[in-house]
């Protein structure tokens, strides 16, 4: 992959967790609306994060995973390796913010699940807790609840991409009904990424100036900005279903695609500011995945032994900040043994999986 392209990626993913994470520390409960213009864009970063997806897995299959067992330790040491701190943090945060106000966690906008959380925690783990709307995120963490469907997107796709049975259509079957309705609809639009990719390989990127195309990858980006929350203001909300904007998911997804594809012509201009910043663009990227599933628990936590006013702009920057310290200190130390732990893995598969 260019290096100029690998270093843009790295910078839209990395900014597409900065809008989840600055989404919910712009609660009404948490800090009184701070930085509440990014509300409107936390599922558009998620749907970022699906078609980011689809484009990485065709990337390493084409490129590395040429098996199944590589494919499958890859993704479980992946994402393991910042879930389970990511469990045992959101388990500690949420039991000492419970005992100091236990209020701001059961009479908030995302209230804290009843009853024992033992399920909720197991089933988070085997990235399940999801399956058919079930809901069962580990505690104050909602943003666990997208894990479930790239799970199962792995799944589908390494079975379709690996297996060369036909039994592999019984199974892929199988997945897709105790997947549920809502994870089976938002499938093509990570299946968008992987396309891309295919696309892209195809065409070979051509790094040129072009200003017609530059201006169709900004106006797509615009689109989403301007255009993206009305769209998502559509409720295509059934009974069976809890993706109540499906239209803005697509929407998003789509021009996001656009703009990924005509990027290199905007790439072409900003190379020399990505390569004097790669340092920082790759150490920034490289808590993406921390970022989005340790922050939701710790800006809780903080707002729960805070005892000022919310509107304090000392209190705001520091939820801000501790976050960040942590998710740059824990959460890079986690991201890095994601390396022993695929090793770990490796070596308890069987051989057969080779094949």
């Amino acid at each position: 992959m260019d290096k100029g392209y690998s270093l843009y990626l790295d910078v839209l993913r990395f900014s597409a967790a900065i809008v989840v994470f600055f989404s919910h520390v712009a609660s009404q409960d948490l800090t009184d609306g701070f930085l509440w213009q990014f509300k409107a864009y936390s599922q558009t970063a998620v749907m970022i994060f699906f078609v980011m997806s689809g484009y990485v897995i065709a990337f390493v299959t084409h490129e590395k995973e040429k098996c199944i067992r590589d494919y499958s330790v890859a993704r479980i040491s992946r994402l393991w390796s910042i879930i389970i701190p990511a469990l045992l943090l959101t388990a500690v945060c949420d039991y000492i913010g419970l005992q100091f106000n236990p209020a701001l966690y059961t009479d908030s906008s995302w209230p804290y699940p009843e009853g024992s959380q033992v399920a909720h925690y197991l089933l988070s783990f085997l990235f399940v807790q999801n399956l058919w709307d079930i809901n069962l995120n580990p505690g104050i963490n909602g943003p666990f609840w997208s894990l479930t469907y790239e799970w199962i997107y792995y799944i589908l796709f390494g079975l379709f991409y690996f297996f060369k049975s036909k039994l592999k259509w019984l199974f892929i079957s199988f997945i897709i009904v105790i997947s549920g309705p809502s994870i089976v609809l938002l499938f093509p639009i990570w299946l968008l990424g992987y396309a891309l990719f295919k696309l892209e390989l195809k065409n070979k990127i051509i790094f040129e100036q072009s200003y017609l195309k530059a201006l169709i990858s900004i106006s797509a980006i615009l689109l989403i900005i301007i255009a993206g929350p009305e769209v998502r203001s559509i409720d295509t909300s059934v009974t069976w279903m809890s993706r109540t904007k499906i239209f803005g998911d697509y929407f998003d997804a789509i021009m996001f695609v656009i703009h990924l594809y005509f990027s290199p012509h905007i790439i072409n201009i900003i190379k020399p500011v990505l390569f004097k910043y790669e340092k920082l663009i790759r150490w920034s990227a490289s808590l993406t995945f921390a970022l989005y599933l340790f922050h939701r628990p710790i800006i809780q936590l903080i707002a729960a032994v805070y005892e000022g006013e919310q509107s304090n702009l000392f209190y705001r920057l520091s939820m801000i900040i501790i976050t960040f310290v942590i998710v740059a200190t824990i959460g890079r130390w986690c991201e890095l043994k994601k390396f022993s732990l695929k090793i770990f893995i490796h070596s308890k598969l069987p051989l057969t999986l080779n094949r």
